[in-house]
């Protein structure tokens, strides 16, 4: 087989492998240009799927916290920030 018609991985799952020969066996050359194009389109529509769930899957940018404001609202809020200390 022409190097560059291998597939990307070693070992092809047999159920691909049979949908392909049975394409070539009932529909021919024609047939597998069709499933050609149609994977091709599927291939596309998952990979930009995926892409758009990667982007889900990533962390938000959080801001950095600022000490000054963080203090600024337990006063704000009368919390006391160290629950254990009684000075009130």
């Amino acid at each position: 087989m022409d190097p560059r018609l291998q597939p990307q991985t070693p070992e092809v799952d047999p159920m691909v492998t049979t949908a392909v020969m049975n394409v070539r066996d009932r529909f021919g050359a024609e047939g597998l240009r069709d499933l050609m194009a149609v994977a091709q389109l599927e291939l596309r529509n998952v990979e930009a799927a995926e892409r758009r769930l990667a982007a889900l899957a990533e962390p938000a940018a959080a801001e950095p916290v600022d000490a000054a404001d963080t203090q600024a609202w337990l006063a704000y809020r009368e919390v006391d920030p160290d629950p254990g200390d009684d000075r009130r």
